[in-house]
């Protein structure tokens, strides 16, 4: 019968506060998501390309379960708050009635428990299907299709989860249920009674607000102007200005919405006063915990940009080129390209000779960017020119290239080839920095020269990107493709890196598909001993540092997100309840369900509104040192996916924050119905 009772509760429950239900479930996601990690096919096989890189992504899983503990914690000890406060009346009833606390304790625990049961019920599946969802969209994303899929179930990350959840559950309710049980009927019955707020003054809250608002520009002014990497000091400092400015702002910002209603209250008609002081009203009294909101949400923007950023600056930063790369002995390396077994499947080898100026004591090559040096102080002020004529100006070694070894790899792809007069060279930087790519072909066009043993070479107005080898290991920044003889000449044999291209045939990759063919042929290729490295080992470090760079910060700032709007929901749904009988004064004095329903919805959009219009400005601030600091300007195919992710993203942070803010003003017209039922 008890457990009849239980379960009749918790159903009630569940129905009555979609919130609290809807936590537990986020809950379980969180925990699963990230511990069924290293599990995930596409993780999976990356561990047998990047091995070393992806144990010690793993390394960090434990940590981040810690950090997800700890924030989903929050998450479920509000919701079970406004929960257990909504039914306090009823707990002080049971107590007046003669149940002992220590069945009301294990009645509160068993109905935990129960509904605990019904969240894993529902969130575990949720949790395994997107998982999966996640491992091949994130496949799609970096373009290597399907390798192998298998369907994997993390039993690891399945216990865990079911360990991380029942903790943070039982923990939260434990706390709660212990300092109710201690309570009198009494103030159980009249717990909803308004609390004592410290009163701020107008003068007082002013003074909160600008200098809130000057450490919140002196954040912004920190993070664009000093932000160059990870500076510890510079990122304290916009830490510490811009955490105090947040705070001191929604401390003063009730001054300002009070001046805003002195100057409205005499035109304005209907519950236009009533509205704005309970806004102001929750502003004031709730303003640490809608300035940690904030500040989530800030976060939370913050995370989104930086996982999306790291999709566009990796994918597709080179095109395919060659599909493998030898380095050994040359007579190995075709011994093995020429047998029976791998003929069939290889269309073209040819060795890829490249190497820096060589220098020694007996004879020392000069080398001169002099000419490019000075066309570039021609153009535009900028990092980029800036950065361009302090590379040149220090390096008297550049990288030289075989022309004749380019060419091959040109005309493998079907691209023209590099075509030197007497006395020419052309300039190559590699596809991994576009950010410079655009100013050296404004410099190219004046065909600027270099000098190479007092003899001077003319530069082609043509910059070349195409990747030399089949691993994005070898990153040439600023590099000179050069006549076969001159690089014979000024490249000595033991500083030369004759490195082996191979490419796969076109029939075998149209048979097979590409990441197949070069998946079969890495297959033959291990047991021969050779080293070597393939497109398939790129793309699969590019998945990498995808899964690595997005995944964990995706999952990051969707968790802050979650949280922070509920913390908002719960703390304006708890300010309602707290000062209920205002509502059930207006309905006495003739105010009609659904004119407090309309005002109560104003609140909430505005509440929400303020929140998030805060953290918006801070993200644009944000985003915009995040990407000046840690991230190359994209190129044109990238800043149009970036700006498609960024809409995208947008859209749905917007149906996320409507949805959330639909579902608080349901449950506010719910509890606003209740009232004049009462009366």
């Amino acid at each position: 019968m008890f457990f009849d009772f239980i379960k009749r509760n918790s159903s009630k429950t569940r129905k009555e506060n979609g919130i609290y239900f809807l936590s537990l479930i986020i809950s379980i996601v969180a925990f699963y998501v990230i511990l069924s990690l290293g599990d995930q096919d596409v993780m999976m096989y990356l561990k047998t390309i990047e091995s070393q890189a992806v144990g010690k992504l793993m390394a960090l899983i434990p940590l981040l379960y810690t950090v997800s503990i700890f924030f989903v914690f929050f998450l479920v000890y509000f919701a079970n708050r406004y929960q257990l406060q909504l039914r306090s009346k009823e707990f002080g009833m049971y107590l007046m009635m003669g149940m002992k606390r220590s069945k009301l304790f294990a009645m509160i625990l068993g109905e935990t428990l129960w509904n605990s049961f019904i969240s894993l019920a529902i969130g575990i599946p949720i949790s395994i299907f997107l998982t999966q969802i996640i491992s091949l969209v994130t496949s799609r994303i970096i373009g290597m299709g399907i390798i192998g899929y298998n369907f994997r179930i993390s039993w690891i990350g399945l216990g865990l989860t079911l360990l991380g959840f029942l903790i943070v559950q039982l923990g939260a309710m434990m706390i709660l249920s212990m300092s109710i049980s201690k309570k009198e009927p009494y103030d159980l019955i009249h717990d909803e009674k308004e609390e004592v707020q410290s009163i701020v003054s107008s003068k007082k809250g002013w003074v909160h607000l600008i200098l809130g608002t000057i450490l919140i520009l002196v954040a912004y002014g920190l993070g664009i102007r000093f932000l160059r990497g990870i500076d510890f000091s510079v990122v304290a400092a916009i830490l510490l200005t811009g955490i105090m400015g947040t705070f001191l702002f929604f401390k003063g910002v009730s001054s300002f919405i009070s001046r805003v209603i002195r100057r409205k209250s005499h035109t304005s008609t209907g519950l236009y006063t009533f509205t704005a002081r309970q806004i102001q009203e929750n502003v004031l009294h709730n303003s640490s915990s809608i300035a940690i909101s904030s500040l989530l949400i800030l976060m939370s923007m913050m995370s989104f940009a930086y996982g999306i950023a790291t999709i566009t600056s990796i994918h597709g930063e080179g095109e395919r080129s060659v599909d493998f790369t030898f380095e050994g002995e040359e007579k190995e390396i075709i011994s093995v390209l020429e047998s029976d077994e791998m003929k069939p499947y290889i269309e073209s080898y040819f060795p890829m000779k490249m190497g820096n100026l060589y220098h020694s004591e007996g004879e020392t090559n000069t080398f001169s960017w002099a000419a490019v040096v000075e066309q570039a102080s021609k153009e535009k002020d900028s990092v980029e020119k800036e950065n361009l004529m302090r590379d040149l100006s220090y390096d008297d070694s550049p990288y030289l290239i075989s022309v004749s070894s380019y060419n091959h790899i040109l005309q493998s792809i079907g691209k023209e080839p590099v075509l030197l007069e007497e006395n020419q060279m052309a300039m190559y930087s590699s596809s991994r920095f576009p950010y410079n790519h655009e100013l050296l072909r404004k410099i190219l066009k004046e065909k600027p020269s270099v000098t190479v043993n007092e003899e001077t070479y003319e530069l082609t107005k043509k910059l070349y990107t195409t990747n030399l080898v089949a691993d994005r290991s070898i990153t040439i920044m600023y590099g000179l493709i050069v006549p076969d003889a001159l690089f014979n000449e000024v490249v000595e044999r033991e500083g030369r890196t004759d490195r082996w291209n191979m490419i796969l045939e076109d029939d075998f990759i149209k048979e097979e598909g590409l990441m197949q063919s070069i998946n079969k042929m890495d297959q033959l290729l291990n047991p021969t001993g050779l080293h070597y490295e393939s497109y398939l080992a790129s793309m699969g470090r590019q998945l990498f540092y995808v899964v690595a760079g997005s995944y964990t910060t995706i999952y990051l700032g969707l968790m802050f997100l979650i949280i922070a709007n509920t913390v908002l929901g719960l703390k304006f749904l708890m300010q309602q309840r707290t000062t209920r009988h205002r509502y059930s004064t207006l309905l006495m004095l003739g105010a009609s369900v659904k004119e407090l329903c309309l005002s109560a919805r104003k609140q909430i959009v505005l509440y929400f509104t303020l929140v998030i219009a805060v953290a918006l400005i801070s993200s644009i601030f944000g985003i915009w040192s995040l990407m000046g600091s840690f991230f190359i300007a994209p190129n044109a195919v990238s800043v149009l996916k970036l700006i498609s992710l960024v809409i995208l993203s947008l859209g749905l942070f917007s149906a996320f924050e409507l949805a959330y803010i639909w579902m608080i003003q349901r449950k506010s017209d719910e509890e606003i119905k209740k009232l004049s039922e009462v009366l």
